[in-house]
């Protein structure tokens, strides 16, 4: 069995947002070294800006919060000499409140684990200002490292005093309001119409970017909980017990034709409709009225359904792209008949 890696890492001023020892003066994030980059989801070079939302348990926290990884990459995609080739993960809200929780000198040791099938990030804090002996022997492992600028991969066993066995339970996720102002500044409609029915890049489907398929995927169903307020789009109920839920984000677009992981191209919908709309059972037109499907109206369901509004998020921004609807009703709607002759 493997052993547990831990990630640790010495922050610094800038980029804790500190210039000329004042803070607040730019944003904060965690640079990650690329002799690191293993210990995240792997992000794509051909990707500009590639990014995904990864689940981060505070220090002293139970909540899980979305936060931001990118590999901020326009000095290769653009060829651009200035620009930039490093990753970051960014501190928000949700994980540095009053964005002064972390301070220049203080070490945080991410460990990730599974839980309920979803990679789980979890900081252990050690501040500078408490420095003590657990303090110097990890900053005494970071100076010994072989990746320069304050980062260290540490086997588990070596840090006994760090507790490895409790694993909060997963609640509701915590949405930061800076991460719903990014999801939403991405640009879609423009990429949405060079969408066409072909495969995705060979290496969005190798298995490594898999694996960060699956991790961005379920940000993607989280944001779109948040935004329709846990509710099915179409019938406005849902079945919640804790972290269970009936519920699941249904692309407008199919991702596997390259549809983003965007809220204005997902809706949530309960297991049985989302696989009534993957099948074109049903359908919603720009004007956000459900339509089902002539030869199926015979069904309770769709019958009660058809004709009616679906449920729209309170933030407008959010609302489903009238490209990816008319999109479905173009593409979608009505396969269902095709695959039964």
């Amino acid at each position: 069995m493997n052993e547990k890696i831990l990630y640790a890492r010495k922050l610094y001023e800038q980029e804790l947002g500190y210039r000329k020892g004042k803070p607040r003066k730019a944003g904060r994030y965690f640079f990650i070294s690329k002799q690191a980059i293993s210990y995240f989801p792997p992000l794509s070079s051909k990707i500009r800006n590639d990014r995904v939302l990864i689940n981060v348990v505070p220090p002293g926290s139970d909540s899980t919060v979305l936060t931001h990884y990118i590999y901020h990459n326009d000095k290769i995609v653009d060829q651009k000499p200035g620009g930039r080739d490093e990753f970051r993960l960014y501190l928000n809200s949700g994980n540095d409140p009053h964005r002064d929780f972390f301070k220049p000198g203080d070490i945080v040791v991410l460990e990730k684990y599974q839980a309920k099938g979803e990679l789980i990030y979890r900081m252990h804090y050690f501040p500078v200002s408490e420095k003590g002996d657990e303090y110097d022997q990890i900053e005494r492992m970071i100076e010994q490292s072989n990746i320069t600028g304050g980062h260290v991969l540490i086997p588990a066993s070596k840090l006994l005093f760090i507790e490895l066995k409790y694993y909060p339970p997963l609640k509701e996720k915590v949405v930061p309001p800076e991460v719903v102002e990014v999801e939403l500044k991405q640009p879609m409609e423009e990429e949405l119409k060079s969408i066409e029915l072909r495969p995705l890049p060979i290496e969005v489907m190798a298995q490594e970017f898999k694996f960060t398929s699956i991790i961005r995927e379920n940000a993607f169903r989280d944001l779109l909980l948040y935004f329709y307020d846990n509710k099915c789009a179409i019938t406005g109920s849902f079945i919640k017990y804790e972290n269970l839920i009936n519920l699941q984000a249904a692309h407008i677009i199919p991702d596997l034709y390259g549809g983003p992981a965007h809220p204005k191209n997902g809706i949530p919908l309960s297991r049985d409709l989302h696989w009534a709309f993957d099948q074109g059972f049903f359908t919603v037109n720009p004007d956000y009225i459900i339509q089902a499907h002539e030869k199926i109206l015979n069904v309770p369901l769709l019958k009660q359904i058809h004709g009616r509004k679906m449920f729209l998020p309170t933030d407008e921004r959010a609302w489903p792209s009238p490209y990816s609807l008319k999109w479905h009703m173009k593409n979608v709607f009505g396969i269902f008949s095709q695959k039964a002759e």
